[in-house]
């Protein structure tokens, strides 16, 4: 009569995994799959805030180069009254990435000039960009 075994084989001649192995791989997956899935919005989130400070980076960089071409007097002073401050049209909002921007400039040396141009997205934040002019 053969015994179970033999009919069964050793234990260690049988192939496959228990059901606690398979349960135990199954929960890591899964915690490793969630963990994976809540990285996705943050990354959305920051590759969006990047994709903002891109476009007013290049807002910014356009306006201060008017006044490092310009340098320091009579277009400064024309330059800074035209952008102290500066909403965008409300008909414009829904193409552009910011609602207004501002500008000052501070004498911070005998022939030096600080200029601070801040740009208010449409969430509130606000990004803040600094160039120095010089005298010419």
């Amino acid at each position: 009569m053969k015994t179970a075994m033999t009919y069964f084989g050793s234990r260690r001649s049988r192939s496959g995994f228990t059901l606690i192995e398979v349960l135990v791989a199954l929960t890591i997956l899964a915690v490793g799959i969630l963990a994976v899935m809540r990285l996705f919005p943050m990354s959305l989130t920051q590759q969006r805030r990047a994709a903002e400070r891109t476009v007013i980076a290049s807002l910014a960089r356009t306006q201060l180069s008017e006044v490092r071409t310009g340098g320091v007097g009579q277009s400064l002073v024309s330059w800074l009254q035209s952008n102290s401050y500066h909403v965008v049209a409300q008909a414009a909002r829904g193409y552009t990435l910011y609602d207004s921007w501002r500008t000052s400039a501070t004498r911070t040396g005998a022939d030096l000039y600080r200029v601070v141009f801040t740009v208010r997205l449409h969430d509130g934040r606000e990004e803040e960009f600094v160039t120095y002019v010089t005298e010419r």
